[in-house]
């Protein structure tokens, strides 16, 4: 019963991550998602007793919180986009595997931004904890009409399109549309959405609860006994080709409360689009 449930709670957490997608990589089988979890406790447990052991012989342990931190900072690398042309630049954490879109199918339409896998042109994560990063692009005269809305006059910036929040609740109702009925809806923290000084840059976050089927053996194996995603989000309009980019990057809550969280939001923070305005 306990294996079920981790292989229920990896699966649902891979899909809430991006509904309908898979990022490009293998699918994990019973073994590696088991094997991913126990790594984690015996890591937690090793951690642990090296702590206990170090301060039995009399080793140092760091002395304040920031020493802490840079002791735990996860590496990062820079990513700079190697289509023709190049549209963006991110950083992302060193362990995380990046698929940049390159065929035909798979990239999106450039009328629609729609194509097999959604908007999504760049995927990277850890998918032994369920933590992705994700890069769309698509037409801002699109997300308006399929919302019911006329794209007409300035679309070059956010603030000329409308207000924040309703601008951000239309990100993440084009984001939810692919995912499974049994998958619960994410819900946009209102308090989150920021609009840059330039009206080119809205940012926010977003909270997922994930179904867990044995709250009980969650609660005995991983020590909650509810699963919530925290999605942080970034979408600008700052290629100046009429398009929208928007980076999401996702955990699970007890993996971004920690360094983990910390590097998610770096790497939304560095992305950077490249201006194609000179190119149209």
């Amino acid at each position: 019963m306990a294996r079920r449930l981790l292989l229920t709670t990896a699966a649902a957490c891979l899909v809430a991550a991006r509904p309908g997608v898979g990022f490009g990589f293998p699918e994990p089988s019973v073994g590696d998602v088991a094997t991913a979890s126990s790594s984690r406790r015996r890591f937690m447990q090793q951690t642990s007793a090296a702590v206990v052991a170090a301060s039995w012989a009399g080793g140092t342990l760091p002395a304040s919180a920031d020493e802490a931190a840079v002791a735990t900072e996860v590496p990062m690398k820079l990513f700079v986009d190697n289509a023709k042309p190049s549209l963006f630049a991110i950083e992302v954490p060193q362990r995380f595997f990046s698929i940049r879109r390159s065929a035909k199918g798979d990239l999106p339409d450039a009328k629609t931004g729609q194509g097999r896998r959604g908007g999504t042109i760049f995927s990277a994560g850890d998918m032994s904890k369920a933590e992705v990063i994700a890069v769309e692009r698509f037409p801002v005269r699109n997300l308006l009409e399929e919302e019911g809305y006329q794209a007409s006059g300035d679309l070059s910036t956010f603030s000329s399109l409308g207000e924040p929040v309703p601008l951000a609740t239309l990100l993440l109702r084009r984001r939810e549309k692919d995912k499974p009925g049994t998958q619960n809806i994410a819900v946009l923290n209102k308090d989150s959405v920021s609009l840059s000084p330039d009206g080119k840059t809205l940012s926010f976050t977003m909270k997922q609860e994930i179904n867990v089927q044995k709250p009980e053996l969650l609660l005995e194996q991983e020590g909650v006994s509810e699963l919530f995603r925290t999605t942080v989000a970034k979408a600008t309009l700052a290629s100046g080709d009429g398009n929208i980019l928007a980076v999401y990057a996702s955990a699970l809550d007890q993996d971004y409360a920690g360094p983990d969280g910390v590097a998610l939001r770096k790497a939304v923070d560095s992305f950077l689009a490249t201006d194609q305005s000179a190119a149209n």
